[in-house]
């Protein structure tokens, strides 16, 4: 006679070893104690819903993911100009995800951002919740912690829609934590394969996430132990996609990352500047004194995991698991204090903050962890009582809450539509009305801003392929206000490959050191003998001008705008891809006489191109 295997005992992948058999685990609460962690799940994720849905709205930002959605749905393709394959979208699956249920529910893409981002933040918070409960499981009662953080810091709340990928972030986060925890040697090949899968998809929810990814399926490979067929076969699972997505990238937009991340220069690096975006999202909420709490619940919790000589065979699998989000929240949290921060007050830190909580959201209820808990909710009640001073717009000279900004601004509360923004934005009113006049005019137009800010039109080249361009100081609002066949200029470098690859020659205001210079404007689709008038309006001279149009039709930087406007031919796929690399890298000086210079004269000069006229 045969004796049955238990499930532990089969191999999941190729040549893996067996684990050795031991006791299924518990395989639920008793009665009592079911319903307390089922209302820890449920209470807290309700009130994050609710708290979300009151703060609901869609910034500048977020309307930015809009644009290529409507270029997509009108069969331009995934890019935010006509005739030119620029990804300004940092969230490759939020876009596309936005484009699709646009187009099954013919609904505005604001609106289903807005939704969208409520819906799926709120799953990853319930996964969150119920996975951790899983992972302590065996614990017997467990206590809330630090979920009380989740439920006391407003940005959470925020970022749950706002219209950008923050809330398809936390649902990726929320469903790899469960799917972690889930892991174990025996499972079915089906589950460890898709498992793999869905933490590989990390950096197409944000590229930074690929660290994450990294440590999810090194725990995961720690657990499973599988031979090196079993190896190959995870990372296949989990970069398939990521990697043919990547080929995808560099033949058609002809670099290596999203555009935003070359024109907020992701490599650099500005400790100092980064450290004090952490302090100004810890501070104003009172949120220092809860880190040694917490950090010493996970202290705990690791020594817990460790003594358990019962689970001996698991028990490194288990550890593997628990460190898995802490080391992943401290490198994001290291990256993002890296490159300097955001000028999005909180926005960068979050997910870092949501990964190091993950482990310890609840914990199993002894003496310490009980004091730990009820000291968490007194500083729950002050942290949410009108003790706590509400955080200022202006009180911080390097990130912006840019959610009280676009409320003041738009005068609504909730701004949720495109309309609401078209509408409403301060500084659009007039560019609406020129943008109807350029439309109108019978010879193209080139709308450009003045030192002060104030928008005007000048003659544009005979030749140029648009028929209005317009200089975008707030992208999102001017790409939602512009047609699609207008060609949106946008200033700062996240949808513009001229102005995202601008050398960085000083450290500013976080994600908008690269200001595209009306004189490169110019030079690019003014008329050849712009009037005087204009010039001095747009604070450019001609000598300026002229030196600009020469680098633009010189060696890499010609290469560059051939990259992306020259027709998508099989050959110029293959260019595309094989220069991403080079081309990623490449910066050019902001002045035009010193780029000239280096472009024209230089050793990396490469002759003119039909571009430049």
């Amino acid at each position: 006679m045969t004796t049955p295997t238990t499930p532990e005992a089969v191999p999941s992948l190729p040549g893996q070893r067996a684990a050795a058999p031991r006791p299924p685990a518990a395989t639920g609460w008793p009665g009592p104690a079911r319903w307390w962690h089922a209302a820890l799940v449920a209470l807290p994720t309700a009130a994050l819903f609710v708290l979300g849905y009151r703060r609901r709205w869609i910034c500048d930002d977020g309307l930015i993911y809009l644009r290529p959605v409507r270029q997509i749905l009108a069969g331009h393709g995934p890019v935010f100009n006509v005739g030119e394959r620029a990804e300004s979208s940092t969230g490759t699956l939020w876009q596309w995800l936005l484009a699709l249920a646009a187009w099954v529910t013919g609904e505005d893409p604001a609106f289903l951002a807005v939704g969208l981002g409520l819906l799926l933040s709120t799953a990853g918070f319930a996964l969150a919740l119920y996975a951790t409960c899983r992972l302590h499981r065996g614990a017997g009662l467990l206590l809330p912690a630090g979920v009380f953080v989740l439920l006391a810091v407003p940005p959470f709340w925020s970022y749950m829609t706002s219209g950008l990928e923050s809330g398809l972030g936390a649902c990726w986060t929320g469903l790899a934590w469960w799917l972690l925890t889930r892991v174990r040697r025996g499972q079915e090949a089906r589950q460890t394969y898709l498992t793999a899968f869905v933490f590989g998809l990390g950096p197409l929810v944000r590229p930074d996430l690929a660290v994450v990814t990294a440590c999810f399926l090194a725990a995961q490979w720690w657990v499973l132990r599988p031979s090196r067929r079993g190896v190959a076969a995870l990372l296949a699972s989990a970069g398939a996609v990521p990697l043919a997505y990547e080929v995808f990238r560099a033949g058609y937009y002809g670099i290596l990352v999203p555009l935003p991340a070359i024109a907020k220069e992701a490599s650099a690096s500005d400790w100092g500047r980064g450290a004090g975006y952490v302090q100004e999202t810890l501070g104003p909420y009172w949120l220092w004194p809860v880190v040694p709490v917490l950090g010493a619940l996970a202290v705990l919790l690791v020594r817990r995991t460790r003594r358990r000589r019962a689970e001996r065979a698991a028990g490194r699998g288990s550890l593997a698991v628990l460190l898995a989000p802490f080391a992943a929240g401290a490198l994001l949290a290291g990256y993002v204090v890296r490159v300097g921060g955001d000028y999005m007050h909180a926005r960068m830190i979050l997910p870092a903050l949501l990964l190091l909580l993950l482990p310890v959201l609840v914990v199993p209820a002894n003496r310490v962890t009980g004091a730990a808990s009820a000291l968490l909710v007194v500083w729950l009640c002050a942290a949410v009582s009108p003790l706590r001073a509400p955080f200022d717009v202006r009180s911080t000279p390097g990130s912006f809450n840019v959610r009280s900004s676009d409320v003041e601004g738009l005068g609504d509360h909730n701004p949720v539509r495109t309309a609401t923004w078209v509408r409403n934005w301060p500084a659009l009113p007039e560019g609406r009305r020129m943008l109807a006049e350029a439309a109108r005019s019978p010879r193209p137009t080139l709308l450009y801003f003045d030192a002060g800010r104030r928008l005007h039109a000048t003659p544009m080249r005979a030749d140029s392929p648009y028929h209005v361009v317009i200089v975008g100081r707030h992208l999102g609002v001017t790409g939602a206000a512009a047609p699609l066949d207008a060609y949106v200029n946008d200033a700062w470098g996240l949808a513009s490959p001229l102005g995202a690859h601008l050398a960085l020659e000083r450290w500013s205001w976080p994600g908008h050191e690269k200001f595209l210079r009306n004189h490169w404007v110019f030079a690019e689709w003014a008329v050849r003998h712009p009037p005087h008038r204009d010039l001095l309006r747009a604070g450019a001279t001609r000598e300026a001008v002229e030196a600009a149009r020469a680098a633009l039709g010189c060696g890499r930087l010609a290469e560059l705008r051939e990259s992306v406007r020259a027709p998508l031919t099989a050959e110029r796929f293959w260019d595309n891809l094989t220069g991403a690399f080079e081309r990623t890298r490449f910066r050019f000086a902001r002045w035009p006489a010193a780029a000239e210079t280096a472009l024209c004269d230089g050793p990396s000069a490469g002759g003119r191109s039909g571009l430049t006229r």
